[in-house]
């Protein structure tokens, strides 16, 4: 059983809505103050569509993916299932399924996926991601035709 406070709690699950709702609205300077500063940034994960060590990289993928032409744009992302389990008092992990609608054209869920086990801790701003994992649904594959290997 966790003991992080309420407050932290709630601060934490907006944490997560930050930064769905960043990304939504292609705010990628937003997006990028749900993270801890460059000199702490701990790598973010995604599989086929990419690995970013460092926080500077994680800025230019966002900036694109978020950008006219970009993966995210007119896309609106859910996050559900949020579990937390605290590791010590600044430091937790955060697992949350991930659906990603298509918003611009006829609505419908065009992907799925798990972040298993980001790391969150306090900082001085509040709760930042210091790093994540997302693994994509297979199914997000056969519905695009998107081809993991070719990335």
């Amino acid at each position: 059983m966790s003991n992080i406070s309420f407050e932290d709690y709630i601060e934490i699950q907006s944490l997560i809505s930050a930064y769905c709702l960043t990304t939504d609205n292609a705010d990628a300077d937003g997006f990028m103050e749900c993270w801890v500063a460059p000199d702490e940034f701990g790598g973010y994960q995604s599989g086929p569509f990419g690995s970013m060590a460092t926080w500077q990289e994680m800025y230019e993928f966002e900036k694109h993916h978020v950008a006219p032409g970009g993966m995210a744009n007119g896309k609106r992302h859910q996050a559900t299932n949020v579990h937390i389990t605290q590791q010590d008092e600044d430091t937790v992990h955060v697992t949350h399924d991930m659906i990603v609608l298509e918003v611009a054209e006829a609505p419908m869920i065009i992907a799925t996926g798990r972040y298993n086990n980001s790391v969150v801790v306090r900082t001085e701003k509040g709760w930042k991601f210091k790093s994540r994992t997302l693994d994509v649904d297979p199914g997000f594959f056969k519905l695009t035709g998107f081809d993991p290997d070719s990335h």
